[in-house]
């Protein structure tokens, strides 16, 4: 049995290989390649995590993995070189692969997981899924003007999934986790909508709903582990600022 469960992140390479080759090379309907191959990687996951639905645990793990592969879809739809999409392709299997492959240690042989390895490989996906829907979201609300309330909901699904599961990680109380990922996701969902009206293109918004969230996950990860000080405070908000003076000072402003 515990074989079936080993070959697990091969499986899920191979799916999300095929499933980005179809959509990249239009081999079948995009519509099609991504619901086809979203709904195998769900499910393979699903296995590799018993299909535990009773547990927050099963959620979690099969909500980040999930978000990240559908989200890097939107990401390949926006771009028009071939090569910049096949990168992109390999790179997310290659997370996605190194993401299976530690829920896999984690669920399976919990005295070969390396300490932590889950938690900031989760907080990368999670930056990139900010990224990746962000700028898929501010797409089309340019291009074919969905309307903001619309995203502005997803949006604000997808950051308190994130900010709770940030809490849930942290062993943080669950009346306070929920209570700190609603007011996060408020918070981060007006950020969205504001962020919306910028007169940048849809990578550079993208790029500062990213940074802000690196530093609301960050300080909210600390706070809840006890570990907050003026010097981690000071660390985000330096970090934060170099990158948000990097990307507005190289970015075309309309």
């Amino acid at each position: 049995m515990i074989l079936l469960y080993r070959i697990t992140p091969f499986l899920v390479a191979i799916i999300a290989l095929l499933g980005y080759t179809a959509f990249l090379f239009r081999v079948v309907h995009p519509l099609v390649a991504v619901g086809l191959s979203f709904v195998c990687v769900a499910l393979l996951m699903a296995r590799l995590l018993r299909f535990h639905v009773q547990e927050f645990s099963f959620w979690f793990f099969l909500g980040i993995a999930s978000l990240f592969f559908l989200s890097s879809f939107g990401m390949l739809f926006l771009f028009e070189t071939p090569w910049v999409g096949i990168v992109l392709a390999l790179v997310s299997t290659a997370l996605l692969v190194l993401f299976t492959e530690f829920v896999f240690l984690y669920t399976h042989l919990p005295s070969r997981y390396q300490p932590f390895s889950l938690e900031h490989l989760t907080s990368l996906l999670n930056l990139l899924s900010i990224f990746f829907f962000s700028s898929f979201a501010f797409a089309t609300r340019l291009f074919i003007q969905l309307p903001l309330s619309f995203l502005a909901l997803l949006f604000f699904l997808l950051s308190f999934f994130l900010v709770y599961g940030v809490l849930w990680v942290t062993k943080a109380e669950s009346f306070r986790s929920r209570l700190y990922a609603l007011f996060g996701a408020i918070v981060l969902t007006e950020l969205f909508v504001s962020i919306t009206f910028f007169p940048t293109g849809f990578y550079t918004n993208a790029a500062f709903m990213t940074i802000f969230s690196y530093a609301f996950f960050g300080l909210t990860r600390t706070e809840a582990l006890h570990k907050l000080s003026r010097e981690v405070v000071k660390r985000y908000v330096f970090v934060s600022l170099f990158l948000l003076c990097v990307v507005a000072l190289s970015s075309k402003w309309l």
